[in-house]
């Protein structure tokens, strides 16, 4: 079965390393964790967190990865399933337990675990650890995946993964929409124009439709280009396309970054995957344990406030720069212990049910 266009290889090592990079992201914006006061910010001295002046942008802008993750998605979608769908090559017993079996192992494992870590936390200080709603209505929700469907009352359990929540949303969307409309790109178009005019309202699912659109439709632009053009051209417009919009336009401004410059950006590092490879390469491991980084951050983080409370007078300990190392050692190398011997066997073992198993093993990182 074929799985992608020729305009791109099997594997984009670019947007693995990309992924990866905002997934830790990610965990230099939850920094700040460490300073709550129950589920409320607590006073945190931001300049003064670890090896700030290198970090920064993580610091300040990390939280913003999400709608990256996203778009990122949407691009990888489009570009490896959305043709397998519309022809029927991919059904949807194939697209479920593929998708199920990715992202479901793990999210059951860290939810049960931050639920336990919860317990010991609450006892231990009298509150949850930032997200406060940890009940068994929040537990049905977390165990179905739909912590972010605006049933919720709040945030609940390993908070992260609200996105893994929006994104099963988009996966039934998506499929949906490739299976049985016409005009895919047009109804990604009218898609993306409702969530930026509901936009910030209903934030989660929003931000979810309008960034995860974005990046599919971005992928059509660039195969469109791609199959006009000499790839170098191609790569050397959308990166200057990319360079002037950053400079021209407002990034402060959310619908901007998430809807254009975020998705220009991938258009401009996929069309110029060539070019990066060679150093793209050696950090596509971080793409492989994105979703462990992912989900795994938030437990690790209540273990280490945990031992912090238990072994130094307080969280100031976190302004440290050998606690950030510390916690990024155990983090990766954690995360690169559950991607081998827990997120691949898993799906090894969930996908043994298909009954005509896809070919093709780029799915299986994404």
């Amino acid at each position: 079965m074929k799985h992608h266009l020729s305009v791109f290889p099997k594997r984009l090592y670019a947007l693995d390393a990309l992924r990866g990079i905002a997934a830790l992201a990610v965990v230099f914006w939850h920094w700040q964790h460490f300073f709550f006061q129950g589920a409320l910010p607590g006073l945190l001295q931001t300049a003064q967190q670890p090896f700030y002046s290198v970090f920064s942008l993580f610091y300040q802008h990390g939280g913003d990865a999400v709608a990256l993750f996203f778009s990122l998605s949407g691009f990888i979608f489009f570009w490896l399933f959305g043709q397998a769908v519309a022809r029927r090559e991919l059904t949807g017993k194939q697209f479920f337990i593929e998708r199920f079996s990715r992202i479901y192992p793990l999210h059951l494992a860290t939810f049960a675990a931050v639920a336990l870590l919860q317990m010991v936390y609450t006892r231990y200080a009298g509150n949850a650890f930032v997200y406060p709603y940890n009940d068994l209505y929040h537990g049905v929700l977390n165990v179905f995946l739909a912590p972010a469907w605006g049933l919720e009352h709040g945030w609940s359990f390993n908070g992260p993964a609200w996105s893994i929540s929006v994104e099963v949303l988009l996966y039934a969307a998506f499929f949906l929409l490739w299976r049985y409309s016409p005009f895919p790109t047009l109804i990604s178009v009218l898609l993306i124009a409702i969530a930026a005019y509901v936009f910030p309202a209903q934030y989660k699912i929003s931000l979810g439709v309008l960034s995860f659109f974005c990046g599919g439709v971005g992928y059509m632009w660039v195969e469109a280009l791609l199959q006009r053009a000499p790839a170098r051209w191609v790569g050397i417009g959308l990166t200057m396309g990319c360079v002037v919009g950053w400079w021209l336009f407002d990034a402060t401004q959310p619908l901007i970054k998430f809807a254009l410059l975020f998705p220009l950006t991938i258009m401009a590092i996929a069309a110029c995957h060539q070019l990066l490879e060679p150093v793209a390469r050696r950090l596509a491991w971080l793409g492989d344990i994105s979703y462990a980084s992912y989900l795994l951050h938030f437990p690790l983080q209540i273990i280490a406030a945990l031992l912090a409370d238990k072994f130094f007078p307080g969280r100031a300990v976190f302004y440290q720069p050998w606690t950030l190392l510390l916690y990024f050692a155990v983090l990766i190398s954690v995360s690169l212990m559950c991607h081998r011997w827990f997120e691949r066997p898993m799906q090894q073992w969930l996908r043994q049910f298909e009954g005509g198993r896809l070919t093709s093993g780029v799915i299986a990182r994404q």
